[in-house]
C-alpha cells in the first residue's frame, strides 16, 4: 500500500490531480492544524495522555505508562500513541501543539488516502475528491477527541483504514505484500487503542464469506503467516506489560472489555440509536441519509471493483455500527472509524447518480452539491476554530493561567478538589510544580487554583493572603 501510494500516485499525478490534492491539503490545514494549540488541555483522555507521555520521558520506561507517578491501570491502552507524543515533545517541546500533532497529521493522511484510493484503486478522481470533501465537511471527524486533540482515535482510524484498504486491495490483486501490510496496520491499530482496533474485523470476515474468498484465504500461507505475526506481536506486548506491571491483564479485562460492553461507564446514552441521532443532527451532516441506501449502487454500477468495494464498505459500516450501538458504554467518539468508509460510500453514490444524468444536465446536481459542500466546510472550519466556549469550566482554565507569563508561579502548589481534573496534572508537572490535596496544605504554602469550590473550602479551613486574582477566575494565595 505504501509503495502504491508513493510510486503510482505522487510520481504519476496529472495536473488536475495535483491541483485537487493541493486543494485537499489546504483544507486539511484549515480543518486540522489552524489554531491547533489555541485550546488548553481537554478533559478527559487528552489530559491523561499528555501526562503519561511526559512521565514516559521522565521514567524512560517505554513499556509501562504512568499517571501521577504510578503505573496507569485505569487507562489500559497500549503505548504506541504515547510513544509518538513523547517523540513530539522531544522535537517541539512539551506543549499543546506537540500533543495534538499526531492526531492532526493522522486525520489529514486519512483524508488524502481517501482521495488517492478513489483515484488509483477505484479509477475515479471525483470519487476520491468528493470523499475527501465529505469527511472534511463532517463535524464529527475533525472535532474534539478525533482530528484536533491528543487522543487515540485519529491515529487508530488511520491504521485501521489503511489495514482495511490493504486487505481489500489484496483480495482484488492477490499480491502478497498487501496482506502483510494489512497485518502491519492492524497490529499498529491494536497497539494504539487495544481491542478497539479489532472492532472492524467482524465486518471484514463477513465480507470474506459473502465474496467467496474464505477457502482461498485458508489455503494461503501468507494469510496464516500474517495472522501469526499479528498475534505474536500483540500478545508479546501484553505479556511483557504484565511482567513489568502485575495486574495489567486483569485491568484490561475489567476496564477495556467487560465493563465497556456490560456497564455504562460515564456514557451519554443507552439508546440504541444514539450514534445515528448524532450523525443526523450534526456529526455527519445530511450525508448520513445517503449511507443506508448506498448499497443500491452495488446493483447499479458497472465497475466491478467499485461494486465490490461498495459491498466491502457497507458491510463494515453496518457491522461496526451494530457493535458500538449494542455496547452499554457509548461515547460520542466511538464513531470515529466509520467516517472514511461512509464518506467513500456517499461519494460513490453521488458520483454514480450524477453520471446517470445526461451530460448537459449534470451541471445542476453539481451546482447543488457544491453549494452544500462549501457551506458545510465553511461552517465546520468556523466551528472548530471558534473561541473557547468551555472557558467557564474550571479544569480548562489552568492552561490559560500557565500561559500568563506576567504571573510568577514559582514555588506554588496546585490544588483542585476533583481528582479527575487531568489538565492541572499536566501543567504542574510540565513546570516542575507539585499538586497537593486540601488536607495536605501547610502554613506557608503558596497555592494556586482555578476552582471556586476548592478555593471556598480552603478559605473555610485556613487563613489566607491573596497573591493574585486573574481575569479568568484563577487565584493564588498564601496559607497563613
Amino acid at each position: 500500500m505504501l509503495e502504491l501510494l508513493v510510486k503510482q500516485t505522487f510520481l504519476k499525478l496529472r495536473f488536475i490531480d495535483i491541483a485537487l490534492l493541493i486543494g485537499i491539503l489546504t483544507l486539511c490545514y484549515m480543518t486540522f492544524f489552524h489554531h491547533l494549540d489555541e485550546f488548553t488541555i481537554r478533559l478527559w483522555d487528552e489530559g491523561r495522555n499528555a501526562v503519561s507521555a511526559l512521565e514516559m520521558l521522565k521514567t524512560n520506561n517505554p513499556i509501562v505508562t504512568y499517571f501521577n507517578g504510578v503505573p496507569d491501570l485505569w487507562n489500559t491502552k497500549p503505548p504506541l500513541h504515547i510513544w509518538i507524543v513523547a517523540i513530539m515533545y522531544k522535537i517541539f517541546g512539551v506543549n499543546e501543539l506537540a500533543l495534538r500533532l499526531p492526531s492532526a497529521i493522522a486525520a489529514s493522511l486519512v483524508t488524502v488516502i481517501i482521495f488517492i484510493f478513489g483515484l488509483k484503486v477505484l479509477k475515479n478522481r471525483w470519487i476520491g475528491f468528493l470523499g475527501s470533501l465529505i469527511i472534511l465537511s463532517s463535524m464529527g471527524f475533525p472535532d474534539l477527541h478525533i482530528g484536533r486533540t491528543g487522543d487515540y482515535d485519529a491515529l487508530l482510524v488511520l491504521f485501521i483504514f489503511l489495514g482495511s484498504l490493504s486487505f481489500f486491495v489484496y483480495l482484488e490483486s492477490k499480491i502478497t505484500k498487501y496482506m502483510y501490510l494489512c497485518g502491519l496496520f492492524f497490529t499498529l491499530g491494536v497497539l494504539t487503542k487495544g481491542i478497539a482496533g479489532l472492532l472492524i474485523v467482524p465486518g471484514i470476515i463477513l465480507y470474506v464469506l459473502l465474496s467467496g474468498n474464505l477457502i482461498k484465504l485458508f489455503k494461503n500461507k501468507s494469510f496464516w503467516k500474517t495472522i501469526l505475526s499479528v498475534l505474536l506481536t500483540i500478545v508479546s506486548y501484553y505479556v511483557l506489560r504484565e511482567f513489568f506491571n502485575h495486574g495489567y491483564l486483569a485491568a484490561v479485562w475489567q476496564e477495556e472489555i467487560w465493563a465497556r460492553t456490560q456497564d455504562n461507564l460515564g456514557a451519554n446514552s443507552i439508546d440504541f440509536w444514539y450514534y445515528w441521532k448524532l450523525f443526523a443532527s450534526f456529526r455527519f451532516q445530511k450525508w448520513i441519509y445517503f449511507v443506508p441506501f448506498s448499497i443500491i449502487i452495488y446493483f447499479l454500477t458497472k465497475n466491478k471493483t467499485t461494486k465490490r468495494f461498495v459491498l466491502f464498505s457497507y458491510i463494515i459500516v453496518i457491522s461496526y455500527f451494530l457493535i458500538i450501538s449494542k455496547t452499554e458504554t457509548k461515547q460520542m467518539w466511538y464513531d470515529a472509524q466509520l467516517y472514511p468508509f461512509m464518506s467513500l460510500l456517499v461519494a460513490i453514490s453521488l458520483i454514480e447518480i450524477i453520471n446517470k444524468f445526461p451530460f448537459l444536465f449534470r451541471f445542476f446536481p453539481i451546482l447543488i452539491l457544491s453549494f452544500y459542500m462549501q457551506r458545510y466546510i465553511r461552517t465546520n472550519i468556523a466551528y472548530i476554530n471558534r473561541p473557547d466556549l468551555e472557558k467557564s469550566e474550571a479544569c480548562l482554565k489552568y492552561g490559560y493561567l500557565f500561559r500568563d507569563k506576567s504571573i510568577n508561579k514559582e514555588g506554588f502548589v496546585g490544588v483542585h478538589k476533583a481528582s479527575w481534573c487531568t489538565p492541572i496534572y499536566f501543567y504542574l508537572e510540565r513546570d516542575g510544580l507539585i499538586r497537593k490535596e486540601i488536607s495536605e496544605l501547610e502554613v506557608g504554602d503558596k497555592v494556586l487554583t482555578c476552582d471556586s469550590i476548592t478555593f471556598n473550602e480552603i478559605k473555610n479551613i485556613y487563613n489566607i493572603d491573596l497573591v493574585f486574582d486573574n481575569r479568568d477566575g484563577c487565584l493564588g494565595f498564601k496559607i497563613k
